[in-house]
């Protein structure tokens, strides 16, 4: 049965089906059962489409030997099968014995998976398992996809990487595109960029393919995926280049994502390019439906606050909130608050905050709070609100910045009432500001005056 291991490997299926069927037709006993039992595992490969394969193969492997029913191999895959079916996990579960066998953890790991516990597929799967080439790289794959179902997308990244080293043909640059995904998910912008021009580079050189092979779809995700990992570097002059040639591949039949339009307005946004970031949020709303376009809605509302379109940031940011399934409604709400604080629609916007708030959007609820006690001169209240939202969001965040701005401004206006501090946090947000910002020329004042009022030093 080498041959149709190596074919099975090479994705060369017609010959292995070849192989295979010929044996199981001449063969007797355990032979027979032995290539059964490799027929039906062929048959697992395809998912739902070889259900009907793998029950022929197993009846024919229980007639060659009738004691096969008992081996743990044909019970995990009568299980996967009936997992595939959607038989009830109580009906399953007997099928899975615990085993020693490589391949029987295998197709329980797969029967896990479809079962929903993607947490014991991965207990499976995590120890060392000596598996034919064809299964070795689906088993890491598979241990990405339980990853990627636990929410673990760093982890699935590797997974996914194993798998490519361990797969040959157009697998290992399906398995590259996959962990490129879950890196560009794990905020790992630079090992997605890796994976990905390693895809690239595989169908250049490999033997047996070639760039043409690409298909138009793949291209454009590797692209889309190109652009993200780009956003993630800072890096949106490089990403607006990536997903353009995305888009041109849509023009050229693709299939026509939301998310091209989405990723597109995110690399517009970081350029300051507001009107024209607006125009892609809008068709990666038309694009959309559920909560993806609920999300494309909240970049839509976001980029028209920024745009000073306050009218269309309102109309959108109460689409979203009004989803009852979408995952940031805090963080909506602390952008409507913004939104009705610019308004001067202040117990609105208090309220949007406090709602903020109770949603866990800390750093963006605190900001309006303390934007409306600052503007009652009632500094202290500011000042507590300032340093909490400092303190909740990520360093370098819009919030963050904003935060650390308005401490010092607010301690300015208090007549300069802890000087070191204002150094100190001047210090701490200069470094994210362009010197064309407003706010780098009066940050830097204030710095001036404050390192004078502690007589010329410099906080270490």
């Amino acid at each position: 049965m080498q041959r149709v291991l190596q074919a099975l490997y090479q994705g060369d299926y017609d010959t292995a089906f070849e192989v295979m069927v010929r044996a199981l037709t001449f063969a007797q006993g355990n032979e027979a059962a032995e290539a059964a039992l490799l027929l039906a595992e062929a048959y697992t490969l395809y998912g739902e489409g070889g259900v009907e394969g793998v029950y022929r193969a197993l009846e024919h492997g229980a007639s060659a030997v009738p004691t096969l029913q008992e081996d743990p191999l044909f019970r995990a895959l009568l299980a996967e099968a009936r997992a595939l079916e959607g038989a009830p996990e109580d009906q399953i579960r007997p099928l899975l014995e615990p085993s020693e066998d490589a391949r029987v953890r295998f197709h329980q790991a797969q029967t896990l998976l479809y079962l929903g516990v993607p947490e014991e597929s991965i207990t499976l799967l995590s120890q060392d398992l000596e598996l034919p080439p064809f299964l070795a790289w689906r088993a890491q794959n598979l241990l990405g996809k339980a990853h990627e179902r636990m929410g673990q997308p760093a982890q699935a990244a590797e997974a996914y990487r194993r798998a490519a080293e361990l797969s040959v043909g157009m697998e290992r640059y399906w398995n590259l595109l996959d962990a490129g995904a879950m890196f560009v998910e794990a905020g790992q912008g630079q090992e997605a960029l890796e994976v990905l021009e390693e895809a690239v580079s595989y169908l250049s050189e490999a033997e047996g393919l070639d760039p043409s092979l690409e298909d138009p779809e793949d291209a454009a995700t590797r692209y889309y995926l190109t652009a993200r990992a780009q956003l993630l570097l800072g890096n949106p002059g490089l990403a607006l280049e990536a997903i353009q040639r995305a888009r041109l591949l849509e023009e050229a039949g693709a299939e026509r994502a939301h998310g091209t339009p989405l990723v597109q307005g995110q690399a517009l946004m970081q350029l300051g390019q507001y009107a024209e970031a607006m125009q892609a949020f809008h068709e990666a709303v038309e694009r959309s439906e559920g909560t993806d376009r609920t999300y494309a809605l909240h970049e839509l509302g976001v980029a028209a606050l920024d745009a000073g379109d306050l009218e269309q940031a309102e109309s959108a940011l109460r689409q979203v909130i009004r989803d009852p399934d979408y995952d940031y409604p805090g963080e909506a709400l602390g952008d409507l608050a913004e939104v009705l604080y610019r308004q001067s629609r202040y117990s609105e916007a208090e309220e949007a905050a406090r709602g903020a708030l109770e949603e866990g959007a800390l750093a963006a609820g605190h900001i309006i709070l303390g934007h409306l006690a600052y503007d009652l001169l009632n500094f202290q209240e500011a000042l507590k609100h300032y340093r909490e939202a400092v303190a909740e969001a990520p360093e370098g965040s819009r919030d963050w910045i904003t935060a650390q701005e308005m401490i010092v401004d607010t301690l300015a206006q208090m007549g300069y009432e802890n000087p070191a501090e204002m150094l100190s946090r001047s210090h701490e947000v200069l470094p994210y500001l362009t010197e064309a910002d407003e706010w780098h020329q009066t940050l830097t004042a204030y710095a001036e005056r404050a390192r004078g009022m502690l007589g010329g030093r410099t906080l270490n």
